[in-house]
């Protein structure tokens, strides 16, 4: 009994050390650190664990031409802010409801607001207004899950998003320069979509969960599918691909 209690344990670690790691490396750097967890847990190996109805539901929006990974469900189980860094073309876009914040066109006084010196008239921000709203109780009918998010689509420059770092960290909390306190809920988190760190210090990113979607795990399968569900009326095109390819 105790020694089975002993390999469960080293089961969990293995499981909490690569799946929660291994969305966070590049392409190269995957086999590699597969060779250190296997190091490290000799002759342990545990399977990931599989979601049905979701993962029916991501190859469903697959086939439809939506970009979902699991990786992502697993990291946003564990965080309450998550990045999902990458560049153009690897598929980062995904398809979830959401606020989408084009942080890159505003100022920061247009995100956060302002508050007027001389009259203390507070002019609400773009951020600001949809952090309040979306972060208001909602009724939620037995059964049933509801989920909200604000999608950020642009650089994470420390200009902006230092002000962000109080709601990334466990006490999920906005202070806007008037003085107001927003408290981020339980049913909302923040998602991040960028193409790479170069401007996010440190401190934003040891609190977010990440996500790293490397073109090259593609490989041109995907691209060729897509450009052969678009043709469909084209006489030979599919059967084509098919002889070529498969």
């Amino acid at each position: 009994l105790i020694a089975l209690k002993i390999i469960w344990n080293e089961v969990v670690l293995m499981r909490a050390l690569r799946d929660m790691n291994l969305p966070k490396f590049v392409f190269e750097d995957v086999p590699l650190f597969l060779g250190l967890i296997s190091d490290l847990f000799p002759g342990l190996d545990c399977p990931r664990v599989r979601y049905p109805d979701f993962n029916d539901a991501v190859e469903q929006v697959l086939e439809e031409g939506g970009y979902i990974v699991v990786q992502m469900y697993e990291t946003m189980l564990t965080r309450h802010t998550t990045m999902v860094v990458g560049p153009t073309g690897g598929g980062k876009s995904v398809v979830i409801n959401a606020f989408h914040v084009k942080i890159i066109t505003m100022s920061v006084i247009e995100l956060y607001g302002i508050l007027d010196p001389t009259t203390r008239d507070w002019t609400d921000g773009v951020l600001s207004n949809i952090f309040r709203d979306i972060n208001r109780s909602v009724t939620i009918s037995l059964g049933s899950c509801i989920h909200r998010y604000i999608l950020f689509d642009g650089d994470v420059d420390a200009l902006w998003v230092e002000n962000m770092n109080s709601v990334m960290d466990d006490n999920k909390l906005l202070t806007l320069a008037n003085g107001e306190r927003i408290r981020l809920q339980s049913h909302c988190a923040l998602l991040f979509e960028v193409g790479d760190l170069q401007y996010a210090s440190p401190a934003t990113v040891s609190r977010c969960g990440m996500v790293f979607v490397d073109p090259k795990n593609l490989k041109y399968k995907p691209y060729w599918q897509k450009w052969t569900q678009g043709r469909e009326n084209e006489v030979g095109i599919s059967a084509f691909g098919q002889s070529i390819f498969y």
